[in-house]
């Protein structure tokens, strides 16, 4: 137990310091024409993802739920582990970030900034853009 809390406090300093650093940051926005569609609901947002070869995939969400964590999971665009921080995103599009591996993580951005807070946790807001890309170490 102590080791998972020593390990998640690293990978949350690590995040940290790469948001500090400039780190790396969503891709070009694609085409509006190459946004797809997905999901049902009463209110729409952009979510974007950068892959490792760094190619960008966009998508018009739409959904009922309030956060944008619970509205990716509903349409199954990502996946993760529930810890006491919240939804640890480990699989985006269905792409895994594997930090034992490679270091990699899915770092989550709002409007172009580094996310202070984890997308299960962050409420949907009109006209943002989420994103989540893949970052290695």
């Amino acid at each position: 137990m102590k080791r998972r809390i020593i390990v998640t406090l690293l990978v949350l300093f690590l995040l940290f310091t790469v948001a500090a650093c400039g780190g790396a940051s969503p891709g070009p926005a694609p085409p509006a024409d190459a946004v797809q569609t997905i999901g049902q609901g009463a209110t729409t947002f952009r979510f974007e993802v950068t892959d490792p070869a760094e190619a960008v995939t966009a998508w018009d969400v739409s959904t009922d739920e309030t956060t944008v964590g619970a509205a990716l999971l509903a349409v199954g665009l990502i996946s993760g582990d529930e810890s006491e921080w919240g939804l640890m995103v480990t699989t985006v599009n269905g792409i895994t970030a594997d930090w034992d591996a490679n270091q990699a993580f899915w770092a989550f951005y709002i409007d172009g900034d580094f996310a202070m807070a984890g997308a299960d946790a962050t409420d949907i807001e009109p006209g943002v853009t989420y994103a989540f890309v893949y970052t290695a170490g």
